[in-house]
């Protein structure tokens, strides 16, 4: 039988409906996990700000893993505790890659994000949560400020509805040394430093707990998942997840549509030994 001692659940896409709302389902699936002593945890390419907001709403636990395993954070404070940062010069050159070629850009630096007049606007008609609206910082050039003020940077998410633009800006930044580029949907690009993915950051966060990866159990639906999936003892991929997740999963799920999240949550307590 197995003894999965903590669950840690992707936000978009996941854990998130598809209008970004936690379902009923899913507060009350965390609630009897954690009544039956199972930890669940947030796990996100989101900033601590943002992912809060979710967390308290669904009850989760007070360590969550941020910006895409660059961070570890905590609920109770809204800060992190632990950062992986990418190297100043790549950072800059990265930045100014999906500046110059005019992406929607927002930049993770510790608790704050960054952002031009431009993408306040546009981020504006989606992201929406409080914790957003905390934490942005509007510059006129990100590039610029990371430049001028040695700034270290955690993570740059930026997003276009055009596939070829993106293709290409992830095309340049694979070419820049010390940087690492990936995606939380089909319209956006992250990048972060190589060493940070959320497989790694789960497992410190574990030890935190006092528990380890062989003991847990992932779920999610999108490239930026895939290390934390292959890490943990039970990856479980979304309905909606891509061919990629659900390729290297031992279990799939419901989409996000249909409380995938809560229906697994349910599934792993009914088998835990």
């Amino acid at each position: 039988m197995q003894n999965i001692k903590l669950i840690a659940l992707d936000l978009d896409g996941t854990a998130l409906t598809p209008n970004n709302t936690v379902s009923d389902a899913t507060v009350d699936a965390v609630r009897r996990a954690r009544e039956a002593g199972v930890h669940v945890v947030i796990s996100t390419g989101r900033i601590c700000g943002e992912a809060r907001d979710f967390a308290v709403q669904m009850k989760a636990d007070d360590l969550m893993v941020t910006a895409g395993g660059a961070s570890i954070s905590r609920v109770s404070t809204g800060r992190c505790m632990m950062r992986m940062s990418m190297p100043w010069e790549p950072a800059v050159r990265a930045a100014a890659a999906v500046e110059r070629i005019g992406l929607m850009v927002m930049v993770y630096v510790g608790e704050t994000l960054l952002i031009t007049p431009y993408d306040e606007m546009e981020f504006a008609k989606y992201r929406s949560n409080e914790g957003y609206l905390a934490v942005k910082q509007v510059v006129p050039s990100i590039a610029e400020f990371i430049a001028e003020g040695h700034v270290s940077v955690d993570k740059i998410f930026a997003r276009s509805k055009d596939p070829v633009t993106l293709q290409m800006v992830r095309d340049q930044i694979r070419q820049i040394p010390g940087v690492r580029v990936m995606s939380s949907a089909e319209d956006n690009i992250e990048v972060v430093t190589p060493a940070a993915d959320k497989g790694t950051a789960l497992g410190m966060l574990c030890r935190e707990l006092g528990t380890d990866l062989s003991h847990a159990a992932a779920i999610g639906d999108s490239e930026n998942d895939l290390e934390m999936l292959r890490a943990v003892e039970l990856p479980i991929a979304m309905g909606n997840a891509n061919d990629a997740v659900k390729a290297i999963c031992k279990r799939h799920t419901l989409t996000n549509a249909e409380d995938g999240v809560a229906a697994a949550i349910d599934r792993i307590l009914a088998e835990n030994g």
